[in-house]
């Protein structure tokens, strides 16, 4: 029933993920850090230390529902950091690489395993977000997560992060969402004629 006419379905729309489409508008206006009071509010009451999707949930019954739609964000919207405070190093990708499985041998040291890239950035002393002693593996990967780190060109605390998504712009378009999810859930059948 859900197929497109053109391959023989009546075209029934998929209430359930067209309504994941609309509310994802939210988490979107949410991680630009658009210019919207409530956006403001929730970051600087719940999320001034903290990655939104990585922290323990908070807020009223309605954020949780649009904050647990993470996922289905994550799966569309590449962040490209500026500040880096809407991602995290270890759990995020961040130029196309997750820093757990960069630095696997370091991870475990790691005293916040949710800490966002900003927070490490702006720690005076970086050792001090790891457990010491490591191992000489662990050391060697610190020196390489220092030197990643302190090459990153400065940013301002104001500049935040954009976010892209994988059909192309930097805008969100529940309708594209839509179409890919649904195109990639159910791929298009050929029709054969007897």
């Amino acid at each position: 029933m859900q197929r497109p006419k053109s391959i023989g379905g009546l075209g029934v729309i998929n209430l359930r993920l067209q309504n994941d489409a609309l509310l994802l508008k939210h988490l979107d206006k949410f991680y630009r850090k658009e210019d919207v009071q409530w956006v403001k509010l929730i970051w600087n009451k719940y999320y001034l230390d903290s990655v939104p999707h990585l922290a323990s949930e908070k807020g009223s019954f309605c954020w949780k529902d649009i904050l647990r739609l993470n996922g289905l964000f994550k799966g569309v919207a590449i962040c490209s950091p500026n500040k880096g405070d809407t991602l995290s190093l270890w759990e995020d990708i961040i130029n196309g690489e997750v820093g757990a499985e960069v630095f696997p041998n370091l991870y475990p040291y790691a005293k916040d395993s949710k800490a966002s890239l900003w927070k490490l950035k702006c720690t005076q002393e970086l050792l001090t977000c790891f457990r010491i002693p490591m191992s000489r593996q662990a050391d060697n990967e610190f020196l390489l997560l220092q030197n990643a780190i302190t090459s990153l060109p400065p940013t301002s605390s104001h500049a935040n992060d954009v976010w892209c998504f994988i059909w192309g712009n930097q805008k969100y378009s529940d309708r594209r969402f839509y179409h890919h999810h649904y195109s990639s859930v159910h791929p298009p059948r050929s029709v054969l004629w007897l």
